[in-house]
C-alpha cells in the first residue's frame, strides 16, 4: 500500500492532532499555517527534465511525443514536477528505450 502525502498534508495533521489531543496551549489553539509551496522548480522545460533525467532532450520528446509525460505549452513545453515524479514512479522497473515497446527490467542482466 502506497501512501503519498505532501508538506501541507502533513502540517495540518500534525497540528490537527495536536488540538485535538489539547496539547497546545489555550493562546495556540488557534494556530494556522501559511503553508508556502516551494514554487521553485514547479515547471521544468524540457532541458531542465532532460538534466533532471540524466538523458537528453530528443529523448525527453520521445517520451512526450508516446504520451507518456504530459506537457503544457506555455511559449515553450513545459512538464510539472509533479507529473515528472508521477512518471518515474509509475515506469521504475521498465525498460525505456524504446517508448513504443516498454518492458520489464530484467534484473538478473544487469552488468
Amino acid at each position: 500500500m502506497n501512501i503519498e502525502l505532501d508538506e501541507k498534508q502533513i502540517i495540518d495533521k500534525v497540528i490537527g492532532d495536536l488540538k485535538r489531543h489539547n496539547l497546545l496551549t489555550e493562546q495556540a489553539q488557534n494556530v494556522t499555517v501559511n503553508y508556502i509551496a516551494d514554487d521553485q522548480d514547479v515547471l521544468y522545460t524540457i532541458a531542465e527534465t532532460a538534466k533532471i533525467m540524466k538523458t537528453n532532450t530528443s529523448y525527453v520528446y520521445k517520451l512526450v511525443n508516446a504520451g507518456l509525460i504530459p506537457v503544457l505549452k506555455l511559449g515553450s513545453y513545459k512538464i510539472r514536477k509533479t507529473s515528472l515524479g508521477e512518471f518515474l514512479a509509475k515506469y521504475e522497473g521498465k525498460d525505456l528505450t524504446d517508448p513504443s515497446h516498454i518492458v520489464e527490467l530484467e534484473v538478473s542482466k544487469i552488468e
